[in-house]
């Protein structure tokens, strides 16, 4: 079941277009990540997508209903945005209390244990935190709404490596205990590649691949060929090459819709020795971004 739909959403800012007809969705009590180069959407979706701002075209559904001027939905949604900016005078226990009176599911003892493992007093003013003390904080904050989806961009920006793993559990605890779903970007592509189900990769404002991982995985392949005899005529012709490099005689190959036809290509070619390998997620988002 769907609990978040994005049909055919594009924003603008002036003149100049910034999402074009995207298409998204995210699968209840699911965690989708959402990656992408910087400038190419990804917040102004996910500010979409909380009903900060209005989309010019297209709907956006969570639950089935619009977001967009919907106090109602948007009370079912936790927000952790890239730069937290909250009242920066205000100390941790006010933040607190701010968000018991805003939110009637705030979870006041949630936040407690969860606190409990990441250490922040609670004397502290805002503006006194690291980078890294008020992501933790946000994820704290709106986890503890117990919220029906959470978005989260790049909410692990700054995390030592210890608080890092806390906050993913955290996550990981709500979703298995709640049902909650969530969509979070992240630059880190091996990070999401453990921990999403799914994943859409943006580029200029557009999705280019969503799927499971492995899914957007078998869109493309990453094979090591032997050519014993050198570089044969034609290679570059071979359908669906994106790029390839080579160290003495082996060739290795970067393909999109990669079969059995063109491994026989290959073999006719003079290749001695065919093998398709594993690829990163990284290496796909770089392949794709070329």
């Amino acid at each position: 079941m769907k609990v978040m739909e994005i049909k055919n959403v594009r924003k603008s800012y002036g003149n100049k277009e910034i999402l074009h007809g995207v298409n998204l969705s995210v699968e209840e009590g699911s965690i989708h990540g959402l990656v992408g180069r910087n400038g190419c959407g990804k917040t102004t979706l996910m500010k979409c997508m909380t009903g900060i701002y209005k989309q010019e075209e297209g709907e956006i559904l969570i639950g089935g209903q619009p977001v967009y001027e919907n106090p109602e939905v948007k009370a079912q949604v936790g927000y952790v945005a890239d730069s937290n900016q909250y009242f920066d005078h205000y100390r941790i226990d006010e933040m607190v209390e701010f968000y018991r009176q805003m939110y009637l599911s705030f979870d006041q003892q949630a936040f407690f244990d969860y606190n409990q493992c990441v250490g922040l007093e609670f004397s502290k003013r805002i503006r006194e935190l690291s980078k890294g003390q008020s992501m933790a904080l946000a994820s704290m904050l709106n986890l503890s709404i117990h919220p029906k989806i959470i978005i989260m961009d790049e909410p692990l920006s700054g995390l030592d490596v210890i608080v890092q793993k806390q906050v993913k559990d955290f996550i990981i605890n709500e979703v298995e205990m709640k049902g909650m779903s969530v969509l979070i970007s992240s630059h880190d592509l091996k990070d999401l590649e453990s921990f999403c189900d799914s994943i859409s990769m943006m580029k200029k404002g557009k999705i280019i691949h969503e799927g499971t991982i492995d899914d957007v995985k078998s869109d493309f392949a990453k094979i090591q060929v032997v050519f014993s005899n050198g570089l044969p005529n034609g290679l570059s012709e071979i359908p669906g090459l994106v790029t390839y490099s080579n160290l003495g005689s082996i060739y290795t190959m970067i393909l999109t819709g990669y079969s059995n036809v063109i491994e026989k290509t290959l073999k006719e070619m003079g290749a001695s020795f065919v093998e398709e390998i594993p690829m990163t997620l990284e290496e796909i988002f770089i392949y794709s971004n070329q």
